[in-house]
């Protein structure tokens, strides 16, 4: 079998580590962490949007939807983006302090 690549680059990471990182509930956390807090691509988002997000009554579903949405992309399950949601979110939570579980009593 030949490389395909440009230039070798020597492996120092354990072999199991990308089947590890590929599952899909870890490959899921990475991308909504990666999708959530990755860069700010944005630099102004639409006020429809920010109301929907945080001015509705029903923003933590809208909230948890577009995580999800995230979540689906990385692993094309449903099931699994919504468990690795649920999980994130309550993963956030656990990392609040006092204040910000203030600001925030709920898990979206």
């Amino acid at each position: 079998m030949t490389n395909n690549t440009l230039f070798q680059i020597p492996e120092f990471m354990h072999p199991y580590f990308d089947k590890y990182m590929g599952m899909p509930t870890i490959f899921t956390f990475i991308v909504i962490f990666q999708g959530c807090f990755g860069g700010n691509g944005v630099e102004q988002t639409p006020k429809a949007l920010l109301n929907i997000l945080h001015g509705h009554n029903l923003s933590p579903l809208f909230r948890f939807l577009f995580v999800a949405a995230i979540g689906y992309t990385a692993t094309s399950d449903i099931e699994t983006a919504l468990i690795v949601t649920i999980t994130f979110f309550m993963f956030l939570h656990l990392l609040r302090t006092p204040e910000e579980k203030k600001e925030v009593p709920y898990l979206v």
